[in-house]
């Protein structure tokens, strides 16, 4: 299975390359240092909802086209290695029907394969991190308007 961390990184890059930024020019626009976008897209960091946010933005992307697309990146991984399709997971290894496109619209058809319990496993943990950063942020957001 796909390592999350590196999977993600790997996404960012190819977007960035996809635009023709430059490490540098994307560190400049998400206002994160050239070294640190390095080291995301080796997978070296596990980035913050914080910095997940302004990296999407400085892509022209939502947060949610970013997370499709590492989504995305990890159905095809595990497709290649179990040689099938694998359909995203809405949690509790229970996978969503197959999508297709016709038309220029997403539809859904048949039945979804289980995900692995690490796919599982990685989805829950990533989105935990998320939830962690998003509950924080609102915390720290209650506490500044007390004062």
């Amino acid at each position: 299975m796909a390592d999350l961390q590196e999977t993600l990184g790997k996404v960012i890059r190819r977007e960035r390359q996809q635009r023709r930024l430059t490490m540098r020019e994307l560190g400049e626009r998400a206002g994160l240092s050239e070294i640190y976008v390095g080291e995301i897209e080796r997978g070296q960091k596990y980035p913050s909802a914080r910095v997940l946010e302004s990296v999407a933005a400085a892509l022209d992307l939502e947060v949610a086209e970013l997370l499709e697309l590492v989504a995305a990146e990890l159905r095809g991984l595990s497709e290649a290695a179990h040689g099938g399709e694998v359909s995203p997971g809405f949690g509790f290894g229970m996978a969503a029907p197959a999508r297709s496109t016709e038309g220029g619209r997403t539809r859904r058809s048949g039945q979804g394969q289980p995900l692995a319990a690490q796919q599982v496993l990685a989805v829950a943990g990533f989105s935990s991190l998320l939830l962690a950063g998003r509950l924080g942020e609102a915390s720290l957001q209650r506490s500044r308007l007390r004062r």
